[in-house]
């Protein structure tokens, strides 16, 4: 009888999704408090980026090593990316309660183009601050940098963390079908996808950088 290869695609493929499941547990359950999201998702970014360079050991000690590293340093511009979003989600809201007439359609258009930047950014910004090179609001900056450079990439980011929300402008049966997906892998998933874009990104910049 052939002995199993554990090294078979099949095998490599199963334990990276066990993998991403374990980190998925880890973020909800660091992003319990809320206020440390920010040091949750860069604590996930950053465990997948050392997936990808095959880096990393033990996940959950690379995880909890990304997430003390950064708390600090996420905590502020987390709290104003927040708040920001609370007021974005406050005007949407007050829109639709209002109509979209006169003066009030031209504030519809200026908060619709606030929220595509704050998704175009924070689509960087986890990846950015897991770097551990820069403070909070300079890890925004150069998240902001990166989205304008990298658009393309950027856009398709911005639509996979926002899957959830675009299966509630659908319809909520969506998202109560979704939900549980999330809930396993989700999150993680969502990340390590990005985390791929990411690292794409990074390989065309470094080949136009040496031409």
């Amino acid at each position: 009888m052939k002995k199993l290869n554990i090294d078979n695609p099949f095998f490599e493929a199963m334990g990276r999704f066990g993998d991403v499941i374990i980190v998925n547990l880890l973020f909800l359950l660091c992003s319990l408090p809320v206020v440390t999201l920010g040091a949750s998702s860069a604590a996930m970014y950053g465990t997948f980026r050392e997936m990808e360079e095959g880096t990393e050991g033990s996940v959950p000690r690379t995880f909890f090593r990304y997430f003390t590293g950064s708390f600090r340093r996420s905590v502020l511009v987390w709290l104003f990316l927040l708040f920001s979003g609370a007021l974005l989600v406050f005007d949407v809201i007050f829109l639709g309660y209002v109509g979209m007439n006169g003066i009030w359609k031209a504030v519809g258009v200026g908060t619709g183009c606030l929220i595509l930047l704050r998704e175009l950014v924070f689509a960087w910004f986890p990846a950015v601050l897991s770097e551990g090179e820069k403070s909070g609001m300079e890890s925004l900056k150069e998240a902001a940098r990166r989205a304008v450079l990298h658009l393309p990439a950027t856009l398709v980011m911005a639509a996979l963390n926002n899957v959830l929300l675009i299966c509630l402008i659908l319809d909520v049966y969506y998202v109560m079908a979704v939900l549980p997906l999330y809930v396993v892998f989700g999150f993680g998933g969502t990340a390590f996808l990005n985390t791929k874009v990411i690292r794409k990104c990074a390989v065309r910049t470094s080949d136009a950088g040496r031409d």
